[in-house]
């Protein structure tokens, strides 16, 4: 339990105990339960959908959906998606790359990549109904946070500091073994066959991500994490919007 906690505490806004541990290798082994964290947050998503859809048309309660996931994870993920997006499109180099992400200020490339996110998030909600909704909407922050542990595990981090820097040195290869583990039963037992083959795919597109910024930032950071998580999402709802 108390790597949950450490973990519940980090990823979202959700009150824990105040004996939670958010010190040295306890960040890295809390990583191991992200996918179990993603999982209430699709609880949360799931029941949200279920209370208001006899209610209010379907496309308002997406737009609830999505802010709820915002504001119950204070916007961490989405932070680093627009931070990622700022130094990718306005440095040249890697220690320009690094600096443009630590700039708390938004530039044009986060600001436009932010409001295409939301708005392809919401369309792709629009489009998944019946069974498979249930489905997407617990599996997305499920197999998200999965690929986050498996982001960390396979890159070196690219500062000597940073808010992701802890959960890099912590991190081992049994808590990692755990959360694919748990993200692929997760996925299995939620989606079937078909939650499988999109636990993989994010995995092949989480290697793929990985490389990307080994080659241009020599590793990745917290941004970058984030970002994935944000891109993972978008790719589970896609998947679930086609089927």
């Amino acid at each position: 339990m108390k790597q949950f906690f450490t973990a519940l505490g980090f990823l979202t806004l959700i009150p824990y105990p105040k004996s939670t541990d958010f010190e040295g290798k306890a960040l890295g082994r809390s990583m191991a339960i992200f996918p179990l964290v993603g999982l209430l947050l699709g609880v949360i998503l799931l029941l949200l959908n279920s209370l208001l859809s006899p209610y209010l048309p379907e496309r308002l309660v997406n737009i609830i959906i999505i802010a709820t996931l915002i504001i119950v994870t204070g916007g961490l993920h989405m932070d680093g998606f627009v931070d990622t997006l700022d130094g990718i499109g306005g440095g040249n180099n890697k220690e320009r790359i690094l600096t443009i992400m630590r700039d708390s200020r938004v530039g044009a490339f986060g600001a436009i990549g932010l409001i295409l996110l939301l708005l392809i998030k919401w369309e792709a909600l629009n489009s998944i109904g019946g069974e498979t909704r249930g489905a997407a909407l617990l599996l997305m922050p499920v197999i998200s946070r999965g690929g986050q542990v498996l982001l960390t595990y396979l890159s070196p981090y690219a500062r000597t500091e940073g808010v992701g820097r802890p959960f890099a040195d912590g991190l081992d290869k049994s808590a990692l073994t755990v959360a694919i583990a748990i993200t692929l039963i997760l996925s299995l037992f939620l989606g079937g066959l078909a939650g499988i083959f999109v636990a993989v795919m994010a995995g092949l597109f989480t290697l793929w991500w990985s490389r990307f910024f080994i080659r241009k930032i020599d590793g990745i950071t917290g941004d970058v994490i984030g970002a994935l998580n944000e891109l993972l999402e978008v790719m589970v709802l896609f998947f679930f919007a086609f089927i």
